[in-house]
């Protein structure tokens, strides 16, 4: 069975100050600085796809050159092949049908997976869209909210275990299919390379694609961002009894809340 997961290596945007973000309104945030890591989802569909056992695996990421060491790190695990499509200058962070295409461009050329697994947003876009629209342009059925996955009696059929708020589902399904880690996905954690596999995998090859020879990617500048203000208004009732301050709070606040 050969699958292809697909992630997103990113930098740790909480290592940002303010005046990192500052520069963001003048269309740039200095990364140089940062971590550069897989998104907790991105771990997950990671991790779900090396507890199948025989599977053929293909790492797919789209970045520059620095995220290199994190698929060097990735390598090191149980992954056959990792292959880093190179978009050069484009910012595709909040262009999810771009992924989606280049992705789809990749399974073209590429032609073995049958299973395609992706989580379902990055830290920076948080689009959760590329994997139904990559199931769309495929022509491929999309399950989203995975947990886990095994291996069926079938070899043309896999088991998808998915958890939505209302039931745990088990599904048969006939490939080929694209999977979106769920919420529950993070419960499981990639695991840790030895010394070892990290020295083996330092001699393993990365495959580089130009993300022109995949798709046509339309530009789609960004114009500005800006840090959201999550800091809340705070009000403090001051005389009376508690029976007053409960009537204050309940006549001032909350029961215009209530009837929204």
């Amino acid at each position: 069975m050969n699958i292809v997961v697909c992630v997103k290596v990113e930098p740790d945007l909480s290592m940002l100050s303010a005046s990192d973000w500052q520069a963001a309104e003048r269309g740039d945030i200095p990364y140089d600085f940062a971590r550069w890591q897989l998104s907790g989802f991105d771990q997950s569909a990671a991790e779900m796809a090396l507890n199948l056992a025989e599977a053929c695996l293909t790492l797919l990421t789209v970045g520059g050159e620095q995220i290199t060491p994190v698929l060097k790190t990735l390598l090191a695990l149980d992954f056959q092949r990792a292959v880093r499509i190179d978009a050069m200058s484009e910012d595709l962070r909040f262009h999810p049908e771009a992924i989606a295409a280049l992705i789809a461009g990749f399974q073209h050329q590429d032609e073995k997976a049958g299973v395609i697994i992706l989580g379902p947003q990055s830290s920076e876009g948080q689009n959760r869209q590329t994997g139904p629209l990559l199931a769309e342009m495929l022509g491929w059925p999309c399950i989203t909210q995975v947990c886990d996955i095994g291996r069926a009696e079938d070899p043309t059929l896999l088991r998808v275990v998915r958890k939505t708020p209302e039931a745990v589902q088990t599904l048969t399904v006939r490939l080929p299919v694209v999977l979106v880690a769920g919420q529950a996905a993070q419960d499981r954690l990639l695991r840790i390379p030895t010394l070892k596999q990290k020295l083996a995998a330092a001699r393993k090859p990365l495959d580089v694609l130009r993300a022109a020879s995949l798709a046509k990617l339309p530009p789609v500048p960004v114009v500005t961002l800006a840090l959201k203000n999550s800091r809340r208004g705070a009000m403090i009732i001051e005389g009376g009894s508690p029976a007053d301050k409960a009537r204050t709070l309940y006549t001032g606040y909350l029961k215009s809340r209530g009837n929204r």
